[in-house]
């Protein structure tokens, strides 16, 4: 199988990495070479469980399906792995006893168990000391949140931790049995100061956690250690592959997308939608809170804006799901025709034709944060039809999206040029095209639809000493993406403003309804 992949470059033999991608509806192994090409990719869908408190992942389901998604990828390709990194969702928290095994379950990211928790500490710090240190909101999500829960609620498990890891940080100690994080991740948890670049001692000691409990913090594409021969065994993985710290989702994907210079933000979309302003190096963040969350980046000396929305493709799934189409737009077994919904509803109107939509079926995200706050279609009428609806949650996400950068620049001191989708929405070009002419700026397509996994690979070439630098991967990689460019004729200013005029005066009867919808 070898001889399938293996192949000379300048006279020596080419490199290949593989990326462990741990995230919220997949866990992802795969493979690419040094250029940055894809071999294989093996996939599971993410396991989550329920239980009276809430959501959470089994870390040893975790590890065997990653395992044994390790191991498939690596047969299938028949290559040996020069080096291994790990991407992940943030937040979720797993403990690690003395034994060296999980002291309890992960509770997964979304979970939000731990509200009084976090109520304590706004009330004790307020939230805007909280977020000169942490560069977050007060929301139970954060990592600090959980692990206080948890001694509250499960004092033994608790007691027999001595490290808290996340998700990826957890995948990273079952390879090489060390601790270690990175910025990314460790900003993620409300326990992180973002100015020093270190662990808050002021956070902890009111939380009465010991700092020594946490992870060090690396720079990502660090080399924290090698494979082992039992590990070797157990994942497929060649013995000896240097492991990388790799990082968040979300700053892996920027590697691929090509956005570290300052000059773009990184539209990361799925079910929902993240939006990431990256600065140069050695910038000083502006440390005033106005909607967006300011975390560091893989490297320290920079810094990330970050706004996002909850429900962004979910948005699009819910109006195709909810609403009533056309016959023909459905095939014989009841599967929507994608192609041909997106060609008619190109040609139809949706804030044009007097119909906004507002994407908060989740609560409002960035830069309202606010629970309370709910989604609606204003100005429907009898005349509308489904595409009419479809197209307005385009356009209502498209709206929504310029708010955040607008945000993200204003905070930045910066005008970026264009924007880079990653995810799944990136193939759906009319979407695309209506967030160009919305934001009057350049749409850019990334080339690789796993572009997270593709920036943890690149970490694992830079720490195996391949590419220098994230910038230089990053260059390279950026001259795939394909280029929407804003249409002539297509003003959207005037619907823009009424799209944010109408969110103000919408949010008392907003706040109206959900206290009704509370009783």
């Amino acid at each position: 199988m070898c001889a399938a992949f293996c192949h000379l470059k300048d006279g020596e033999m080419m490199k290949y990495y593989l990326a462990i991608d741990v995230g919220t509806t997949n866990w992802k192994a795969s493979v690419f070479d040094e250029a940055g090409t894809m071999l294989a990719i093996e996939r599971t869908p993410t396991v989550t469980h329920t239980e009276a408190a809430g959501r959470y992942y089994d870390p040893i389901e975790m590890w065997d399906s990653v395992r044994k998604l390790c191991a498939a990828v690596t047969a299938r390709v028949g290559v040996p792995i020069s080096g291994v990194s790990v991407t992940s969702v943030s937040e979720a928290i797993v403990g690690i006893a003395r034994n060296g095994q999980p002291s309890g379950n992960i509770i997964t990211w979304f979970d939000t168990r731990s509200m009084k928790q976090a109520m304590r500490m706004r009330e004790a710090f307020g939230q805007e000391k909280l977020y000169r240190i942490t560069g977050l909101d007060v929301n139970p999500i954060f990592s600090v949140f959980k692990i206080m829960w948890i001694r509250e609620n499960r004092p033994a498990e608790y007691e027999k931790t001595v490290k808290w890891l996340s998700v990826g940080d957890y995948i990273l100690y079952r390879l090489t049995g060390e601790f270690a994080t990175d910025c990314t991740l460790a900003c993620r948890t409300m326990a992180f100061d973002i100015c020093s670049n270190t662990w808050s001692r002021e956070i902890l000691d009111w939380a009465q956690i010991p700092e020594d409990r946490f992870p060090p913090i690396y720079n990502s594409g660090t080399v924290i250690g090698t494979v082992s021969e039992a590990t070797a065994q157990a994942t497929g993985i060649t013995r000896g592959a240097k492991v990388a710290v790799g990082g968040n989702d979300h700053p892996c994907g920027s590697i691929a997308a090509g956005v570290i210079r300052g000059d773009k933000i990184l539209d990361s979309s799925g079910t929902a939608e993240s939006f990431l302003y990256i600065s140069q190096k050695d910038a000083v963040p502006n440390m005033k809170f106005r909607g967006q969350r300011t975390c560091r980046y893989l490297q320290k000396e920079r810094y990330v804006l970050w706004g996002g929305i909850i429900c962004s493709g979910r948005s699009f799934d819910w109006a195709t799901e909810t609403f009533l189409l056309p016959e023909g737009m459905r095939s014989t077994e009841g599967k929507l025709n994608y192609k041909e919904l997106l060609d008619t509803a190109a040609k139809v109107k949706g804030i044009e034709d007097g119909l906004i939509y507002y994407p908060h079926l989740r609560g409002a995200g960035a830069p309202h944060w606010d629970p309370r706050v709910s989604g609606s279609l204003l100005g429907l009428r009898d005349t509308h039809t489904s595409l009419n609806v479809i197209r307005a949650v385009l356009e209502g996400l498209s709206m929504q999206a310029r708010r955040i950068i607008e945000t993200e620049e204003a905070v930045a001191g910066v005008k970026v040029n264009s924007v880079c989708v990653v995810g799944g929405s990136s193939k759906n070009l009319l979407w695309q095209q209506i967030k160009a002419n919305v934001l009057q700026k350049d749409v850019e397509l990334c080339h690789e639809p796993e572009a997270t996994s593709l920036g943890a690979a690149m970490l694992a070439a830079i720490g195996d000493g391949t590419y220098d630098s994230i910038e230089q991967v990053s260059d390279i990689l950026a001259c795939r993406n394909q280029v929407v460019h804003p249409e002539v004729g297509h003003n959207y200013e005037e619907a823009y403003q009424l799209f944010c005029d109408g969110y103000d005066q919408l949010k008392e009867m907003n706040y109206r309804l959900y206290e009704l919808g509370a009783k």
